[in-house]
């Protein structure tokens, strides 16, 4: 059994496996936290993963898409147990998403090339399937749209909320660069806004991080963790993986470009000037204040690949 000091949370993971074990027979053998609120639960029937939700919404809205995308053929995304409504039980007060689990499997890494060629792939696949699914399912609607502005600002305030925590992990003239391009990105995004809305939609994934890409010891790849998922132009997953891309090729806009999957994208000007705001920043200052780390800023590569970009849309 898993260690928890956490009363509330150590019960609803009690009355899950009570439920699993007198509900549905499963005769859980060993289980695994893989972060809070997942475990991978070995059992004597297989090996799944439970991941804990507050509201139902949530819980059905991914396992509707997981069971969507496997009824089209994508085969990269781990299929919902066969278990109460669509992978989805009740126990302890949380509504628990139950998925199959990917054996064997590591993440992929940005900075090999063909990990992050093929991630890349992958995700082309996934927008075409979800697509259609976007344009032929009526259950699509419910998901929420992407706002790729709103959270800008959302996490630009954050942060200068937090400035006197930033200032011990960041140097002065890093957090000046930071504001500076945050600035900027904020107050032209409305010229920006119009083409990025004419983009057509699908479902895009929302956090393509390396993490969210698995390998199978056979090769294959699965996309998983579908909880940011949202209606929204797919350029946003492919902008947020150049984002995550970049520091590993050392912010070169021409490397970026050969990346076959990218450079649709490059040619808009609404996912250039994306590529201009500081989202790394934005998300990783408070694991490194956490950790008591410095976050990592190559200022100087990274200044030239912002101002290249900046030549480019003026």
């Amino acid at each position: 059994m898993v260690k928890n000091n956490n009363p509330i949370e150590r019960d609803a993971v009690g009355r899950l496996f009570f439920l699993l074990d007198r509900q549905y027979r499963l005769v859980i053998q060993q289980v695994v936290a893989l972060k809070p609120h997942v475990f991978a639960i070995a059992a004597r029937q297989g090996m799944f993963v439970a991941k804990a939700y507050r509201f139902p919404v949530a819980a059905a809205r991914h396992a509707w898409l997981l069971a969507a995308l496997r009824k089209t053929g994508f085969s990269d995304a781990p299929a919902p147990m066969p278990i109460g409504r669509g992978g989805v039980v009740e126990a302890g007060g949380c509504y628990w998403l139950l998925t199959e689990y990917v054996a064997g499997a590591r993440p992929i890494s940005f900075a090999a090339w063909a990990d992050a060629a093929d991630g890349l792939h992958l995700l082309e696949r996934y927008h075409t399937i979800t697509a259609n699914i976007a344009s032929s399912k009526q259950e699509a609607i419910g998901l929420p749209r992407a706002q790729l502005y709103d959270k800008w600002r959302r996490r630009y305030e954050e942060f200068c909320r937090h400035l006197p925590v930033v200032e011990t992990i960041m140097d002065k003239e890093d957090i000046l660069f930071t504001l500076r391009w945050a600035d900027y990105c904020l107050s032209t995004c409305r010229e920006h806004a119009p083409e990025l809305t004419e983009d057509s939609a699908a479902i895009i994934h929302g956090d393509v991080a390396s993490h969210n890409f698995l390998r199978t010891t056979t090769g294959q790849m699965y996309l998983i963790d579908y909880d940011a998922a949202a209606l929204a132009s797919p350029g946003l997953d492919y902008c947020q993986y150049a984002n995550r891309l970049l520091p590993y090729i050392g912010w070169s806009y021409s490397t970026l470009a050969r990346f076959a999957p990218l450079r649709r994208w490059l040619e808009k000007r609404w996912f250039l000037h994306a590529l201009l705001f500081p989202a790394d920043v934005f998300r990783e200052w408070r694991s490194a204040a956490a950790r008591r780390r410095p976050l990592v800023f190559d200022r100087k590569r990274r200044e030239r690949f912002v101002r290249s970009l900046y030549a480019m849309l003026q």
